[in-house]
């Protein structure tokens, strides 16, 4: 499966940790040059140290034979641009962190599958960890 991921913060990280030890190829687009260093130096996958709103980027990334494009920086504006951009190129599995709860609709009418306020999903299991509910 090729994955074509948008942010290098903890979460897209940890994101491509996982779908690199399955197995599975892997692009990057980070705008934090930084962040986008910081993969290169652990995983040898493509990065694009680019905007989402960057012309061509997508089709740089080979978009075309992308079989998702997942979404997980802390900008909501910048989440919903690349999936509607995803849905303009036809991938079938648009996937988004979606950081407010009032922006969950927009996503959803896109296709999108979202994962909504992704700290208190978090904290709530963090909660349950103290109070041993999953002893």
């Amino acid at each position: 499966m090729y994955l074509i991921i948008l942010g290098a913060a903890p979460e897209g990280s940890s994101l491509i940790d996982l779908a690199i030890e399955d197995g599975h190829e892997v692009a990057l687009i980070e705008k934090n040059e930084e962040q986008a260093r910081a993969v290169l130096q652990k995983h040898d996958i493509k990065v694009f140290n680019a905007d989402i709103s960057d012309g061509e980027i997508l089709e740089e990334a080979n978009i075309q034979r992308a079989d998702a494009l997942i979404a997980t920086t802390s900008d909501d504006s910048v989440n919903l641009m690349a999936m509607f951009l995803g849905k303009e190129y036809g991938i079938n599995t648009l996937i988004s962190m979606v950081n407010e709860r009032t922006h969950q609709k927009m996503f959803e009418r896109l296709g999108v599958k979202v994962l909504v306020n992704p700290e208190l999903i978090i904290a709530k299991q963090l909660y349950r960890f103290a109070n041993h509910e999953d002893d």
